[in-house]
């Protein structure tokens, strides 16, 4: 078979416009931020289900502090529920899907922040019983350490989509 003729060119006025595929970023870092939230919503539900005895544990029936052993579980799964929507978001090119994992994540932290402060009052309670002097400034210092590392770690899998490849990201 033999094709003839002359190659021709399209007309001066034609605009050849070439469409851009979206980057797989967004896709790669909404599944990371589903599993990381899956893991999260497990960890939640098995801190729900050991409350009372982490509770117990520490003496906090005792204490102010109860209410928190029954609280964080609670807290920590409805964000890490929210962080896997917004993975889900991310996954399908959803710029809200940013904003919702960067709630989920402040969310995340403020309960982070205030068990680190109780944790480190029942330490220093469980210090002073002991005769072991700052145990609770040790112990909430490096719950504020983890998390901050959390916070900054997660914040970057669902900021980094939208810093790298804004455009890909739909607004509605």
């Amino acid at each position: 078979m033999t094709i003839e003729g002359e190659a021709s060119l399209p007309p001066s006025s034609t605009t050849i416009v070439y469409a851009n595929q979206k980057s797989g970023g967004p896709r790669v870092f909404g599944a990371l931020a589903m599993l990381l939230g899956a893991f999260g919503v497990i960890f939640g539900l098995i801190g729900l289900l050991n409350a009372g005895a982490n509770a117990e544990s520490f003496g906090a029936d005792q204490t102010i502090y109860w209410p928190y052993y029954y609280l964080s579980p609670l807290i920590g799964l409805a964000s890490s529920a929210l962080f896997v929507y917004a993975g889900f978001l991310l996954w399908n090119y959803k710029k809200k899907g940013v904003w919702y994992g960067f709630g989920a994540v402040g969310v995340n932290a403020i309960d982070g922040i205030v068990g680190s402060i109780i944790f480190g009052l029942v330490a220093e309670e469980v210090g002073d019983a002991l005769g072991a002097e700052g145990l609770g400034g040790i112990a909430a210092g490096l719950g504020l350490a983890g998390t901050l590392v959390g916070a900054v770690c997660c914040g970057a899998i669902v900021a980094l989509p939208l810093l790298m490849n804004g455009n890909d990201l739909d607004d509605d």
